[in-house]
């Protein structure tokens, strides 16, 4: 039940980074193709803006700059993570982000200086020269944002404390996959484990109340042991991006967020109020309660399985297989790029001693979509496998039908191509089901899905913004105060269900919360997925075809704009609603077919 060490892992269960470097040597070559564009857009500084193809010019080496840089911080930061003990590792880690943070210093002057020039001269240059025109959007969204711009020395000087403004992340990292350690359980049949991040997951969702219960001791008590030391790592993430924000004028760290994407407060708000204002979590715990046969509820059976009798373990090659099945619906295109994933060493599946926990997909324009995975062969995994290939098949799409500026979508439109493929596995997974326990466990999959990635997302978006106010308010971020603010939310999203005091620690478990205000996006997005993986399976007029051109749009308008291809106005429509509608359904579905 230990976890393997890297070398014992079948290579073709391991993702293929040398289709990146097949030398990290060759890192160097690219650093210096780098410093040599760098000098070339800095010889122009002070003409920029004097003409149309200069203008052309400067923002071509400054993308070309970035495409390489980004192509350099994937394969460094994916490189570290199959063994974050590696030292080797860690010091190239450090030499691409000493790089990145004196290349953005360098080039700290772009950015303002341009913005110097009056639009309406911009508005000029794009009528004189068509190959200036692909950068129209960029431009435009540009100067929307002129008056939280800097001038060229302030800039330069938040620049450079780039790399400083990452500490907190990074000690939180090394924290939460290296450093810590969790006392060791009995499984099912007595034999000794140890508890970690990657299969803690697969520990609270066992069968047994008393596993669960010693896996949940087990994990928050080694939280609650560095209870001081994670809230001091999340105290000075609130702190920088507080910082930011007011050095740079906004209102607020969640106006400054929710600014890049052009999405308004009042969206956030929306979200909130959408989920407290619904009974629907009351009316999921006490068939939970029901379901489970407890007298009380406690945290730790909030991830039991709801039907004991139906517990099946998926080899890879299952899960991968039934994933490819499930997203038929999405046509014949995407399913064959998907395959070239699977076959292409895009996925790393299994967990290995010091190997980052949870999972991503991550890449760069110039490589294909990875995917990191802690495969061990639950159903979560098998969904987990779906998420995060919609991740990299958005990647694709967009990187395959945009240019470099325009693909890489907004974090508010990250979440979505993920939750569509999760719905559209889950739905799969129901219709062929025979047995009543199979159609209870599928639907109790999809619950959970709901539960999980919305309303638990909202809590944590919740959470977010009252910490960030009491920072603004001049609060002192004690860790009582992040541990009793997240109890109170947790007792009031969860009303009735025992916590046992330790789901405080939770607070300082979220990788999430150091990228600040994220969560929300995950809401939204599955609010979104569900409406667009409804049309898809429905068979609506358009809506496979919406969906791609969706997600071939990559950044190239704005995310809102993009959503309305779909026929999706988050401000305006009821979607964030109809997702709570759906959820209400999925449980008296659940219902009917249990008490039959």
């Amino acid at each position: 039940m230990q976890e393997k060490n890297r070398s014992e892992i079948d290579n073709k269960y391991k993702w293929d980074l040398s289709k990146i470097y097949q030398d990290p040597d060759l890192l160097e070559k690219d650093k210096q193709e780098i410093l040599k564009l760098k000098d070339q857009l800095v010889a122009m500084r002070g003409s920029l803006t004097a003409n149309a193809t200069n203008l052309l010019k400067a923002i071509d080496l400054y993308y070309a700059i970035m495409r390489i840089l980004d192509k350099m911080v994937v394969y460094t930061n994916m490189k570290f993570h199959e063994d974050m003990d590696n030292n080797a590792s860690k010091v190239l880690v450090g030499k691409v982000d000493k790089l990145a943070s004196e290349i953005s210093a360098d080039l700290s002057f772009f950015t303002p200086e341009v913005l110097k020039c009056d639009y309406q001269e911009i508005t000029k240059f794009l009528s004189e020269n068509q190959e200036l025109k692909k950068y129209q959007h960029m431009l435009e969204d540009l100067y929307r944002e002129k008056k939280y711009v800097l001038d060229e020395k302030e800039e330069k000087l938040l620049s450079t404390l780039q790399e400083a403004f990452q500490v907190p992340s990074n000690v939180f990292d090394l924290l939460n996959d290296v450093d810590m350690t969790f006392e060791d359980i009995k499984d099912e049949e007595g034999n000794i484990i140890s508890v970690t991040e990657s299969n803690y997951s697969s520990l609270v969702k066992s069968s047994s109340r008393r596993v669960r219960h010693d896996a949940y001791y087990s994990l928050y008590n080694g939280y609650k042991k560095l209870k001081n030391t994670f809230s001091a790592t999340l105290a000075g993430n609130v702190k920088v991006d507080s910082l930011i924000a007011k050095i740079r004028g906004y209102d607020s760290v969640l106006q400054m967020s929710l600014y890049g994407d052009n999405i308004d407060l009042s969206l956030y708000d929306h979200l909130l109020k959408a989920v407290n204002s619904s009974k629907v979590m009351d009316k999921y715990l006490a068939l939970r309660k029901e379901v489970l046969g407890l007298d009380e509820l406690h945290m730790y059976d909030m991830y039991a399985p709801l039907v004991k009798e139906y517990n099946k373990k998926y080899t890879y090659e299952e899960a991968k297989e039934m994933v490819l099945e499930a997203l038929k619906p999405l046509g014949e295109d995407y399913l064959t790029h998907l395959k070239e994933l699977f076959d292409e060493g895009a996925i790393d599946v299994f967990p290995n001693k010091n190997k980052r926990s949870g999972a991503y997909s991550w890449g760069s324009y110039d490589t294909m979509p990875y995917v990191l995975l802690n495969f061990v062969g639950t159903f979560s995994d098998v969904s987990t496998i779906a998420h995060e290939c919609g991740h990299a098949m958005h990647s694709y799409y967009s990187d395959h039908n945009q240019e470099y500026h325009n693909a890489s979508y907004t974090i508010f439109l990250a979440e979505i191509a993920s939750t569509v493929n999760e719905i559209l596995l889950n739905h799969y997974a129901l219709n062929k089901a025979c047995k009543k326990e199979e159609k209870l466990f599928f639907l109790n999959n999809l619950l959970e899905l709901y539960r999980t990635t919305f309303i638990r997302q909202a809590m944590f978006a919740e959470f977010e913004k009252e910490i960030y106010a009491k920072e603004q308010n001049g609060e002192i971020l004690t860790e009582e105060v992040f541990t009793s603010c997240y109890k109170d939310l947790n007792d009031k999203y969860y009303k009735g269900v025992v916590d046992d005091d330790l789901i405080r620690y939770e607070a300082f478990r979220i990788p999430h919360f150091y990228t600040s205000f994220y969560v929300y996006k995950y809401a939204t997005g599955i609010a979104v997925s569900s409406k667009i993986a409804t049309n898809i399976l429905n068979n609506e007029s358009n809506a496979l075809e919406n969906y791609l051109t969706f997600l071939k749009s990559g950044s190239s308008d704005y995310s809102l704009n993009i959503l309305k291809k779909v026929g999706i106005d988050l401000v305006n429509d009821t979607t964030l609603d109809d997702i709570l509608k759906e959820f209400d359904k999925l449980i008296e579905e659940f219902k009917e077919i249990y008490r039959s």
